[in-house]
């Protein structure tokens, strides 16, 4: 078979892969709505399905690299000219491409499902099966990219703090500059506390202070987060304050940001659980104005 049409069915089956993986998540939660014992049924077939179209997607692309002789050119060439001595490495650099692409969109796809077993059953109740099954993956495509369950979690942790850290989102919607906008911080954290990955924070948490020997570099993120969020209770204070305000960040402002993170977990998470409108997102924005004023 000709290299292209090695390319093109591969290309083909990882498509069917995707298409089976979103199809087995979408069928799935609606029929274990419906009624849960075809649900669990129906998704069972199609994790299954997509473990098996995505071995074959393996298969087909280790076949495709194999097949086509290292030195050939294009058609009708012999790989000794310019144009055939080019060739057979460009067509390098793109399937290198495609097989990155691939990769990281695994990857991507075992961190998202990774986010919703872990948040719904916890770090130690997960498995390496739910986390590859819900992903429509096998269960070897979880140790060829991470190796282990613990090394999947940290990754997640990982990606999530340092989002949190990096991103021009990190800081608070509706604080600025210019004051307090209660009514979009309370939807902002409405919009976290609806969030069913929120449990995340608490299990990144707990699996440090139960093993210290990864401690370190998860108490770093949180450190740095924190002092994210001290640099900008720091700006609306000098806002505030003006001429007369102190530069840089101060005690304070570090104080103030703990305030803020203390009130930001309560409005969520056990706002999330009491259904309290003295620990509602909404309360949780007029303690922030307050904080911030």
């Amino acid at each position: 078979m000709a290299r292209d049409d090695h390319d093109a069915l591969s290309a083909a089956t990882r498509a069917l892969v995707d298409a089976t993986a979103t199809l087995t998540r979408v069928l799935g939660d609606q029929a274990r709505t419906v009624v849960p014992e075809v649900g669990a049924t129906v998704a069972q077939s199609l994790r299954e399905a997509s473990r098996g179209l995505a071995v074959a997607s393996e298969t087909v692309s280790r076949t495709a690299r194999t097949a086509s002789p290292a030195g050939t050119g294009t058609a009708g060439g012999t790989g000794t000219g310019t144009d055939g001595a080019d060739a057979p490495a460009a067509g390098g650099a793109r399937a290198e491409d495609r097989r990155r692409q691939r990769v990281d969109r695994t990857r991507a796809d075992l961190l998202a499902a990774a986010a919703r077993v872990i948040a719904a059953k916890g770090y130690e109740g997960a498995s390496v099966g739910d986390i590859a099954a819900e992903a429509g993956y096998t269960k070897g495509a979880v140790y060829a990219h991470f190796g282990s369950k613990e090394e999947v979690f940290l990754t997640l942790a990982r990606d999530r703090l340092h989002i949190t850290i990096e991103s021009p989102d990190a800081t608070i919607p509706g604080v600025t500059v210019d004051g307090v906008d209660e009514e979009a911080v309370a939807g902002w954290l409405c919009g976290v506390q609806d969030d069913p990955r929120i449990l995340l924070s608490l299990e990144f948490l707990a699996y440090g202070l139960r093993h210290p020997e990864a401690s370190g570099e998860l108490a770093r993120l949180h450190v740095a987060s924190h002092e994210v969020l001290a640099d900008q209770v720091a700006e609306v204070r000098r806002a505030r304050q003006g001429a007369d305000a102190v530069p840089g960040t101060t005690q304070d402002d570090y104080d103030t940001a703990l305030a803020v993170i203390s009130v930001l977990n309560v409005a969520t998470l056990e706002g999330r659980l009491t259904g309290s409108p003295r620990l509602s997102p909404q309360a949780g924005a007029r303690v922030i104005a307050r904080l911030l004023s």
